[in-house]
């Protein structure tokens, strides 16, 4: 079992690491009345905190060139993580040899599924820009967690 330290902010926790600079890894408790399907306005926050905390983790990787999109892809997963998802969300960003593998965690294990929305509804694209933006993305095993990858 990974041991836990909370960060000054309530909600927030992450995960020890040997190599601390080298990887992001948080999770956040969803805020009550918070369910798949609804969004709590104090939970509408969220996709922007970590839109903020991957630009900080990016430019101490001395890697801006990788912030918009990393940004822009998170926002979708974790998004779509507090509409469709259950329970806790974790956020995983890390490097591997070649890429940049961001991975959310929503607890449900029903699989996305990309979806074409009409010119005026207001949602139902996240998965396409993940598609159209990442390098590639999938889905774990068990459906609880949604990845993308960008070239490093």
């Amino acid at each position: 079992m990974t041991p836990t330290a909370t960060i000054a902010r309530p909600g927030i926790r992450t995960a020890s690491q040997h190599r601390a600079c080298t990887s992001l890894d948080l999770s956040f408790v969803r805020a009550s009345g918070s369910t798949a399907g609804t969004i709590t306005e104090t939970d509408q926050v969220w996709p922007q905190r970590i839109r903020r905390i991957i630009r900080a983790r990016l430019m101490h990787w001395s890697r801006p060139d990788l912030t918009d999109s990393a940004e822009l892809l998170a926002t979708e997963l974790v998004t779509n993580a507090l509409k469709h998802g259950c329970g806790d969300i974790g956020v995983r960003m890390y490097p591997t040899a070649d890429r940049l593998r961001i991975e959310v965690r929503d607890g449900s294990h029903e699989f996305p599924v990309p979806r074409t929305a009409a010119p005026d509804d207001e949602d139902g694209r996240g998965l396409l820009i993940v598609i159209a933006t990442a390098e590639d993305w999938g889905v774990s095993h068990d459906g609880t967690t949604t990845w993308c990858t960008l070239l490093l």
